[in-house]
């Protein structure tokens, strides 16, 4: 009985294309990246040392702390019947009485309750509207949590004496009054005439045109007095300034990071200097990248 011979395997075809040369198709490697590429615990240890340097400059220079203060337009009635247009027109007050912060009898406020310069206050306050209310916040810093908090009080209070008072003062009324006192001495003057004339017709009608220009000043004047906002309420203090947030953990996180990329810098370069040395003494090989071709023969 005859056993079935296994296939024969057909040799793969003989491949043409000359055999590569070691070290030729290669990616080139310069002197720099060569010395990073075999230095990376250098490199390491120096862009550790550089983190932790940065964090601890970062929490040994003194923190700022910032403190706010929120301040409110007007009174809100949720109940009442314009309460959307109210909110909407507040929110606009709001942004533009924000502005306030940086006036004159403000930042004079703060100068004679916490004896702060005018200049040194105005670069320690701002403020802030908040979007789609009627309020805005007042925000200072100061060396400690306690001042923070106090410049941030009294400005808010600066704010609101000096926007109650521009606000509610009209100058038309003043103007107002002073015409109807001359008018009522016009009245006066014209009724003494009647008098002493025995009611003659000219003094008559001049005495009804006194009444009328009086009557007609009194009703502006009431208009007028009528239109004014109110002295105390116009604007509000929300919420005082009972906290203070410091900076110091995103200085330091800033510091680190810093460090950190100063570090890597410093270690890169400490390891190219090195490679450089390397390369440069007696006996040394060169490169990968610039090995001599070996001869195919």
């Amino acid at each position: 009985m005859k056993t079935a011979e296994p296939p024969a395997i057909t040799p793969p075809p003989p491949n043409d294309s000359p055999p590569l040369v070691r070290g030729v198709f290669d990616p080139p490697e310069g002197l720099a990246f060569g010395a990073i590429r075999r230095r990376k615990k250098l490199i390491a240890i120096f862009a550790l040392l550089g983190l932790l340097a940065g964090a601890v400059l970062g929490l040994v220079r003194p923190a700022t702390y910032e403190a706010a203060a929120t301040l409110q337009v007007g009174q809100v009635n949720p109940n009442s019947p314009g309460f959307a247009s109210y909110t909407q027109s507040s929110s606009s007050l709001a942004t533009a009485f924000s502005r306030a912060i940086a006036a004159a009898p403000v930042l004079a406020t703060v100068e004679q309750r916490l004896h702060l310069a005018k200049n040194r206050a105005s670069k320690r306050l701002s403020s802030e509207p908040i979007p789609l209310s009627p309020a805005f916040r007042v925000l200072a810093t100061g060396p400690s949590a306690a001042k923070a908090m106090r410049l941030a009080n009294v400005a808010a209070g600066g704010v609101i004496a000096y926007e109650n008072k521009s606000n509610s003062a009209n100058p038309e009324a003043a103007s107002l009054l002073a015409a109807y006192r001359r008018a009522s001495l016009a009245l006066n003057e014209a009724s003494a005439d009647v008098a002493s004339s025995g009611g003659g017709s000219q003094a008559k009608a001049e005495q009804s045109a006194a009444k009328i220009r009086l009557k007609a000043i009194a009703a502006a004047y009431v208009a007028t007095v009528g239109s004014q906002p109110p002295r105390e309420g116009f604007i509000s203090l929300l919420a005082g300034a009972t906290s203070a947030k410091s900076d110091r953990n995103s200085r330091i996180q800033l510091y680190g990071f810093l460090g950190l990329l100063l570090g890597l810098l410093a270690g890169c370069g400490v390891a190219v200097l090195r490679g450089r040395k390397r390369h440069d003494s007696p006996g040394d090989l060169p490169p990968s990248g610039l090995r001599p071709r070996p001869n195919a023969a």
